[in-house]
């Protein structure tokens, strides 16, 4: 080779040379692209976590918003003799029906729903109860018990709720927490658990006393807590009950005392009472086609026609409505192997009623997350359905994921570009 070829090879190679050098900065970039997109996650670590429902429902019963109704056309011109009353739906404690329903009064025996409600939750119906002296001797309305006697809780119930035996009262009492006082103590806090703060108790029997006294809203509240209780159903809806002496021939037969217990369709029970102080104090529950209903009336005259006819307004102007929870509902999956996630409601939702007007209907919003990652566990909450009425809301339910939403792996290049495999 000649000379001049050599010095233009040379040339040559060194201008090659040069322009490499100036890419080797480029180079090393795009290798330590390659590199980190090797390990690169599914998702950028400092996205923000999927938005969810803010409420966090409760498990067991499914808690429903109670709405006043009172002011709907149906309550147009309707009203009652009592001093004091209310109608209740007894699902949600959605108030149908009030009058004067917060006033503070005399409830004379229907007192023994509180009783009989702390009684359940604090003793086994079971439990064998020795009268003794103290428990003896009542004034009022009595089952003669007589010391010595052993009788259960349950036959002691049986004769508080029925009979409306005084002295029932005071042996549950005194077998409870050992006096009268320690006990109404005891009602008192359970009073103030149930959020009430116009009810106070000075005795279990509701004879009148100083510091003795409820409103017609909160009776109807008690009423409500104590008729998820079924022994307590079972008790108050007994029409006829007898209970054996001791060491005596024959028995004590009880007769319910609520007058409409057996005239009335769908009556359930529950209490009468009076005193001369308090005048004719009634609670009732009826049940029709799913729509539960409580009435209380404080000082009236006419305990049988009254209930009679606010239960009717209830069952006339209202209706026991389903929420809906069928509804197919998806959200979108970010980095799944499919584009959408399916959502379901809560188990704990199938057969929730709430009590609107006749001929209302429930409005339904969903409230899903824009999206979902993959990875999210079945069962996850990511929203929620929310049902109202006229913008008020009455029931939000849980959505929670209803199938496993596994994370599609990407490929080296799916990773570097976004671009998805053939």
């Amino acid at each position: 080779m000649c000379p001049f070829s050599k010095r233009m090879t040379s040339h040559r190679i060194l201008r090659v040379n040069t322009s490499m050098k100036r890419f080797l900065p480029l180079y090393g970039l795009l290798l330590v692209l390659l590199a980190g997109a090797m390990c690169l996650p599914l998702f950028p670590a400092d996205l923000p976590e999927s938005p969810a429902a803010q409420e966090t429902i409760e498990t067991g019963r499914l808690p429903l918003r109670a709405i006043d109704l009172t002011g709907v056309e149906a309550n147009n011109g309707f009203s009652v003799s009592a001093g004091s009353a209310i109608l209740m739906d007894a699902n949600s404690g959605s108030v149908l029906y009030a009058q004067n329903a917060d006033m503070q009064r005399g409830m004379a025996s229907t007192t023994k729903v509180m009783t009989a409600l702390v009684i359940l939750e604090a003793m086994s119906p079971d439990t064998v109860v020795e009268i003794t002296p103290e428990m003896t001797g009542a004034e009022g309305s009595s089952l003669y018990l007589q010391a010595g006697e052993h009788l259960t809780v349950e036959q002691l119930l049986y004769g508080l709720m029925l009979e409306s035996g005084n002295d029932a009262a005071e042996a549950l009492a005194i077998a409870c927490d050992g006096s009268i006082e320690a006990f109404a103590n005891r009602m008192n806090a359970r009073a103030k658990s149930l959020g009430l703060t116009h009810t106070r108790f000075a005795n279990p029997h509701g004879l009148s006393a100083s510091g003795h006294y409820t409103t017609a809203r909160e009776l109807a509240l008690i009423t409500m807590e104590a008729l998820k209780n079924e022994l307590f159903r079972t008790i108050v809806s007994t029409y006829r009950m007898q209970i054996p002496y001791q060491d005596q021939p024959g028995a004590r037969y009880l007769t319910n005392h609520n007058p409409i217990l057996t005239k009335y369709d769908g009556m359930i029970g529950v209490k009468t009472g009076w005193t001369t102080a308090d005048g004719k104090c009634f609670v009732t529950a009826a049940e029709r086609d799913g729509l539960t209903l409580i009435a209380v009336t404080l000082g009236d005259t006419n305990i049988s026609s009254t209930h009679t006819a606010l239960l009717n307004h209830g069952f006339d102007s209202f209706e026991a409505v389903p929420l809906p929870m069928d509804t197919p509902i998806r959200v979108p999956l970010v980095g799944g192997k499919e584009s959408f996630l399916a959502l379901e409601a809560e188990p704990n939702a199938n057969g929730l009623f709430v009590c609107l007007p006749k001929g209302e209907r429930v409005e339904v919003r969903v409230e899903t997350p824009p999206f979902v990652y993959a990875g999210t566990e079945r069962g996850s909450s990511v929203g929620r359905i929310v049902f109202s009425r006229k913008s008020e809301e009455l029931a939000s339910v849980q959505l929670l994921t209803a199938e496993e939403a596994p994370v599609r792996r990407l490929s080296f290049w799916e990773k570097l570009f976004g671009a998805k495999e053939e």
